[in-house]
């Protein structure tokens, strides 16, 4: 028997001694609680064993972002043999244009058609000149993003193990993008734009992260669920449109003049109620809904 369901019959055994000794009424408030601890454990190992599902989920996405850069470092070492080849012809054709302005100071007959050989061949050194130098270019872009992924991972890895028991973040992939995602509930009070003391904390460790990949485009998105706005807030916000704006610009500024994240890099956006990630038909569906996200685009090349 796992140790919360030893606690619950613990509970529940005092409850029956105590009802030899009690009246019938405080017994059955004995029982009462004894039933919501028992659901309190329940709940808390469903919690145990999403977070343990989630984290053995991203392990799998590193190890195919891991086979995926090893596909990259594959194409590097390829891109580097090309590289070698063409330094090697590069070298052939400076030897035949050497070659060839010896030969036209040997034989004037054939001045004319050396002259044109050589601006052929000099035309094609300067081909291969410029080929050389957009490979070396894009060989260092390659290597810089393969560089930035590895860190990135290594970095949110690290952040989401301290995080995730504590339920303030979940890091996923869409695609080359990272996103870090948000309880609203942690960062705002219900109808709120204004940052909470709780949700400064997890905001400050994730500016520092932001801060080391300066080639990043970065997006802050608010999202809600598809409860209207009510009666009561309805002077402040128009529809879940305006507070999805509100609280996502809220977060940029907080990134920015507390996270010193660059200004010229990232921007916010209003999803509103349009890009649930769960059923907002329950409640639970509808508390995931409302988060903020924080996308990192990958490295422009």
């Amino acid at each position: 028997m796992s140790k919360p369901y030893r606690l619950w019959a613990a509970a529940l055994a005092g409850v029956f001694i105590l009802g030899g000794c009690v009246s019938q009424e405080l017994h059955d408030k004995k029982v009462i609680e004894a039933t919501d601890l028992r659901n309190d454990l329940e709940t808390a190992e469903n919690r145990i064993r999403s977070l343990k599902a989630d984290i053995e989920d991203l392990q799998k996405q590193i190890a195919k972002k891991r086979m995926d850069n090893e596909e990259i470092t594959e194409s590097l070492s390829m891109a580097r043999r090309y590289g070698q080849k063409i330094e090697t012809d590069l070298a052939d054709f400076r030897a035949r244009v050497s070659s060839q302005s010896q030969e036209n100071k040997i034989s004037r007959g054939r001045t004319a058609e050396l002259s044109k050989s050589l601006d052929t061949s000099r035309n094609k050194v300067r081909e291969l000149e410029e080929s050389i130098i957009k490979l070396r270019s894009i060989l260092a872009r390659f290597q810089d993003r393969l560089r930035l992924q590895v860190q990135l991972e290594k970095d949110l890895i690290a952040q989401l193990e301290r995080e995730t028991e504590a339920g303030t973040i979940n890091v996923s992939r869409q695609g080359d993008r990272v996103i870090i995602g948000l309880k609203s509930s942690i960062l705002f009070s219900s109808g709120s734009a204004a940052i909470r003391t709780s949700g400064k904390k997890p905001l400050k460790k994730i500016s520092h992260i932001l801060a080391r990949y300066i080639n990043r485009e970065i997006q802050v998105q608010g999202h809600t669920d598809n409860i209207p706005i009510s009666d009561r807030l309805a002077d402040r916000w128009e529809s879940n449109w305006e507070l999805s704006a509100a609280r996502a610009t809220r977060v940029l500024r907080y990134l920015v003049e507390v996270g010193n994240t660059d200004p010229r890099r990232i921007s916010a956006a209003a999803m509103g109620e349009f890009r649930p990630i769960a059923d907002n038909s329950s409640k639970t569906g509808r508390k995931k809904n409302r988060r903020i996200d924080i996308v990192l685009f990958p490295p422009s090349l």
